[in-house]
């Protein structure tokens, strides 16, 4: 290869091109992606010299390729709980399982292992962007940086003393803003890696650290991710307390805005879809984990009808318990299809959208990838076509919603960088991952016993 036709730095053959460009499902046949320093340089019909103008070039041409899929609701560590507590009432299982086995448990270390399977999870399924929300923050965003990833890391607030805090001493509470503004400091003009405030839910947090969350977010200028009106006794609990149903409180105190992502949403009068859609504040979609836990079906066709921004996500593992979006695609749609009593209340181009499109758009992240676009960065996945589940293949739209599972995808490239070629990790090692895996489920079964 002579080094004066070196154009890219990688360039990809896509057999079929679904580039999501403005959220259209147009798809195009036989095209040429030319990647260069980490961005989208140039997308053309393919010619066989193309080839040669790239210093790694892969051909995909009998693959769809179409932009990694963003899972914006995410608690990745948790994976390490996958299956621990299964098939229990929502409050139980939270409140008497889930938070103490944390208690007991969650360290940095323990983070990082869950984090670090989750990664190659979410890598194995085509997923390049995470939004996610879990304690040690600083040891999920170290494992995502290594690993390739594009993320939000949120650190919690909660009214109460959270695992990552019990060596901070006897209130530690006081001290977050400070952490949380390293945090922040560290990450600042990251690449790949932003920082948010995940205040926890309504019910785990007060006014007066609401409006603390309010002030830092202002200051900072960082999104807050937060669980809002996932059940009724959810919405139950604040008319006792603040005499104010969850959104119409959130409203109140000034948390809703463009920055304020509310992950499920589920359990909303037509007076809070009215305040969500005029603060222009996003709904982060969840269907398997509401499903699972008996949660209820949110109204994603109507919020998308008064024009609010949707996401989709798989929460954690320990209550889905994978993170496959291709299986929240299909299912979400299914979903919104049966709620409403119509099958066409989402159709497959929706829900590609929450997962590409749309979803960047939510979590404000529109500029920079959900599209396929030049001048965008290189966030990519292909998926193979040679499997008798995907075949024949009449609508690449629908055959990537209703049939696709996520193992059929073959090559994952964030920001330039190939994190998967031909189904092997290139970031990650997964033996050693699973081995200490192992350590720390020993640890838990001795510790639930």
């Amino acid at each position: 290869m002579q080094s004066n036709l070196v154009r890219f730095d990688l360039g990809i053959r896509a057999g079929l091109l679904l580039p999501m460009k403005n959220g259209t499902g147009e798809v195009r046949n036989q095209f040429f992606i030319g990647i260069k320093d980490h961005y989208i340089a140039e997308i053309t019909p393919f010619r066989e010299h193309y080839a040669l103008s790239c210093d790694h070039f892969l051909d995909l041409q009998d693959q769809i390729v179409l932009p990694g899929l963003i899972n914006a609701h995410t608690h990745l560590a948790m994976s390490l709980l996958r299956g621990f507590e299964d098939d229990l009432p929502f409050k139980e299982w939270l409140f008497d399982r889930i938070f103490p086995i944390e208690a007991e448990l969650v360290d940095a270390h323990f983070v990082k292992v869950g984090t670090r399977l989750s990664a190659l999870e979410c890598i194995r399924f085509g997923t390049t962007t995470v939004n996610d929300m879990y304690f040690f923050p600083e040891s999920t965003a170290e494992v995502l940086d290594q690993a390739g990833m594009r993320a939000i890391i949120s650190q919690p607030f909660i009214d109460f003393v959270m695992p990552d805090e019990k060596h901070l001493g006897v209130n530690p509470i006081p001290g977050r803003a400070i952490r949380f503004k390293n945090f922040h400091q560290k990450y600042a003009g990251h690449s790949r890696i932003q920082t948010a405030l995940a205040p926890h839910a309504p019910y785990t947090c007060g006014d007066d650290l609401l409006k603390q969350i309010v002030e830092l977010s202002r200051e900072l200028k960082v999104p807050v991710h937060m669980h809002v009106s996932e059940t009724k006794g959810e919405v139950e609990e604040s008319l006792k307390k603040y005499g104010k149903r969850p959104v119409k409180r959130l409203h109140d105190l000034g948390i809703l805005n463009e920055n304020f992502f509310a992950a499920h949403m589920i359990h909303v009068d037509t007076e809070e879809a009215r305040l969500f859609a005029n603060s222009g504040a996003r709904v982060i979609y969840n269907p398997d984990s509401n499903l699972k836990l008996g949660s209820g079906i949110a109204p994603i066709s109507e919020f998308r009808k008064s024009k609010i921004l949707v996401a989709l996500g798989t929460d954690g593992a320990a209550s889905n318990n994978d993170l496959s979006m291709f299986g929240a695609m299909d299912l979400g749609t299914k979903l919104q299809k049966l709620s409403n009593q119509n099958n066409t209340a989402m159709v497959a181009l929706d829900a590609l959208n929450l997962a590409t499109y749309e979803g960047a758009q939510a979590l404000g992240l529109g500029s920079k990838i959900g599209s396929i676009e030049v001048g965008k960065c290189a966030d990519l996945i292909s998926v193979r076509m040679d499997y008798p589940h995907v075949k024949p293949l009449y609508s690449v739209l629908s055959q990537l919603v209703y049939a696709y599972q996520g193992l059929e995808v073959d090559t994952v490239i964030c920001d330039g960088k190939i994190l998967l070629q031909k189904g092997q990790h290139q970031t990650l090692s997964s033996e050693t991952i699973y081995q200490d895996v192992e350590k720390i489920r020993n640890q838990i079964k001795k510790t639930s016993n």
